[in-house]
């Protein structure tokens, strides 16, 4: 196509979506085309976008909770924010290394990364990261909110060249009903009827046959309806390989859903969970039911690996090691780190071009 044909076209292509709807007051939408059933999919720039390098992104409104790990004290021991708990046991070592140690490659990144690491005795499971409460997690008047029905949490995330796929849940969100005695603590696993026990929680986890270096990012989820006593691992719809030694972008999306106690049954299937890696939707799961009451919100996050058992390879001196950076947990859809401003026509044009 010559230049100026080209431009014509393109210029009449801008003017057609901005007169379908797309202006700056509009959402723009398009199919996803992972999604069987053509359900349209809002795919707005995110918060990222108007802070280049993240800078200032804690600022934003909608915006709850940011660590970069660049001010964590003590040699990255001690975490700035009063609201994290670090994991401290006889086989994990959760703290803020320099970025070079993570290694740098593409990812707009700088300065530190939080270092997970874990390493085997000789048996048992081993576990380490950080956790955050969102809102009143061990009683009703711990001062902390009555947390959120809706978040969007985004990480970059790397495994160590010397990872190998291997049994490993973390990143676990939820909530717990704290006007009943008997709820569950978020990660509680083997029970099929979560509502039994006021509680819910859904992971983010690497996935992976055993001793590879691909792996596979989803959902284990602890629903109202999943089928056995273990989590829902939700279907990929668009598989991305995740390859040690090297930065992703992720980022989780949960709704609750909406509860009617006219209703024998009051959990209503509007509930939501959405991923996607480096910018793109890879699982979109809709109709999920988490709670039965409206007071059942999310409280708590964590950031961590737990493994079923490392192998004898990962030793002390020797650790499986995860990276994070530059997390954000937000109300609105944050995307990843942009290097300029976007604005949301300049996105929505890029996508269509």
């Amino acid at each position: 196509m010559k230049p100026l044909k080209k431009v014509l076209y393109l210029g009449a292509l801008v003017e057609l979506v901005l007169a379908a709807g797309f202006g700056r007051d509009k959402e723009p939408w398009i199919i996803c085309k992972a999604e069987q059933t053509g359900t349209r999919v809002p795919r707005a720039v995110g918060i990222a976008a108007r802070y280049p390098g993240d800078r200032g992104i804690s600022k934003d409104p909608a915006v709850v909770f940011t660590d970069d790990f660049e001010a964590w004290a003590h040699g990255g021991t001690y975490p700035p924010e009063a609201g994290w708990n670090v994991r401290k046991n006889q086989t994990s070592r959760t703290g803020v290394v320099p970025l070079s140690r993570a290694g740098e490659d593409e990812a707009d990144l700088s300065g530190h990364a939080l270092e997970i690491a874990c390493w085997t005795t000789g048996g048992g499971s081993q576990t380490g990261g950080l956790s955050l409460k969102l809102g009143n997690y061990n009683h009703a008047n711990e001062g902390l909110g009555d947390g959120y029905d809706e978040l969007y949490i985004r990480y970059y995330i790397k495994f160590d060249e010397n990872y190998r796929a291997v049994r490993n849940h973390g990143a676990n969100l939820g909530g717990r009903d704290v006007t009943r005695k008997d709820a569950a603590w978020v990660g509680m696993a083997g029970i099929r009827d979560v509502s039994t026990r006021g509680y819910f929680y859904s992971g983010v986890q690497p996935r992976g046959k055993r001793g590879s270096q691909e792996l596979e990012i989803g959902f284990y989820s602890y629903h109202l309806d999943k089928k056995g006593p273990w989590g829902e691992n939700y279907e990929v719809q668009k598989r991305i390989p995740i390859k040690v030694g090297r930065w992703y972008c992720v980022e989780r999306h949960m709704k609750l859903n909406s509860v009617d106690p006219s209703e024998p049954d009051p959990a209503n299937t509007d509930g939501l969970e959405e991923l996607w890696i480096d910018g793109k939707l890879t699982i979109r799961k809709e109709g999920v039911r988490f709670r039965q009451v409206p007071n059942l919100r999310i409280t708590f996050f964590s950031l961590e690996t737990y493994y079923h058992g490392l192998p004898e390879q990962y030793h002390q001196p020797n650790p499986i090691r995860v990276y994070f950076d530059n997390l954000v947990i937000a109300r609105e859809y944050v995307g990843p780190i942009q290097k300029r401003v976007v604005k949301q026509n300049d996105s929505l044009i890029k996508r269509i071009l």
